[in-house]
């Protein structure tokens, strides 16, 4: 890879980073709209926007359709899950994972380092597979594609299952008392922040889903993207494998979601990557034994 290329890939992401930190640090994020609207300048610059135009814009649909559908599961659906998270992770632990880490590593009345890089990595969930997904989009389109069709089954996936099995996350049962006090530690982290920005976005039509816990996407997204990323870049890609458990750790220790919910989450990234590249290859070799 020559200099000009590596400049290509290497200044869109350096963007894309610093913007999204800033974002962060004024508690809000890229939405996938916004992040359309700036990719597709980059993309001019570079000379590939109506390329960007014909791969992006349906991926970029059908996440905001995705994101607008989940709001709308808590007018489909009853009464949450509650006890099969709890259970999980005390018959595993002997206690909960979020209350013993929190015992340990919370103070009361200040955030430590640990939670502002907790709360960085836990916003940076939103961001993340766009930008991984631009790399994948600037180096190699037929992966780029894989990617997005992945984390579309996975989404969907997780959405259906949000209709089928609605789940209580910890915070909202310690609110409820059904398990013992968890602290909202992201709060003190945002009362520190700088004031938040107000960006136009169509995601403020979007609503929340407040007991979306199983899977955690939290959880899966990070990983399907350390999967694609060791299958691009062989051992280079496990440098994401520290991203992915700090994730892991925070969602659990801030109290958004139970162990079980990541390990859902994990077998539904699996099940993603599998039908996505093992179905790649076996539409492959049906079309080469058809037409050879």
């Amino acid at each position: 890879m020559n200099k000009h290329q590596k400049a290509t890939i290497f200044l869109p992401i350096a963007y894309f980073v610093i913007v999204s930190g800033f974002l962060i640090w004024h508690g809000t994020w890229f939405a996938p709209d916004q992040f359309f609207a700036a990719a597709i300048l980059i993309a001019l610059v570079l000379g590939r926007s109506k390329q960007f135009i014909q791969d992006w814009s349906v991926p970029v649909v059908l996440l905001f359709s995705y994101d607008y559908l989940r709001g709308l599961v808590p007018n489909l659906t009853q009464s949450a899950h509650i006890y099969p998270m709890i259970n999980f992770d005390k018959a595993f632990f002997g206690s909960l994972p979020t209350n013993s880490l929190q015992a340990m590593l919370y103070s009361r009345g200040g955030a430590n380092w640990y939670d502002y890089l907790g709360t960085v990595l836990y916003m940076s969930h939103f961001i993340t597979p766009m930008i991984i997904g631009f790399v994948f989009w600037l180096k190699d389109r037929n992966l780029f594609r894989r990617y997005f069709l992945a984390l579309l089954l996975l989404s969907y996936g997780a959405f259906f299952t949000y209709i089928a099995f609605p789940a209580m996350p910890p915070w909202m049962a310690s609110q409820q008392g059904l398990i013992p006090e968890v602290s909202k530690v992201m709060d003190n982290v945002f009362a520190s922040f700088a004031q938040p920005i107000n960006l136009p976005s169509v995601y403020k039509a979007v609503g929340a889903n407040l007991v979306a816990a199983v899977p955690s996407l939290h959880a899966a997204y990070p990983l399907l993207t350390l999967f694609f990323l060791v299958r691009k870049y062989k051992i280079k890609g496990l440098l994401l494998l520290p991203y992915v458990l700090g994730i892991w750790f925070s969602i659990v220790y801030f109290g958004e979601h139970y162990v079980f919910d990541i390990v859902i989450g994990a077998i539904y990234a699996i099940l993603a990557f599998i039908l996505v590249t093992k179905g790649s290859l076996i539409w492959q070799k049906m079309h080469s034994y058809a037409f050879r």
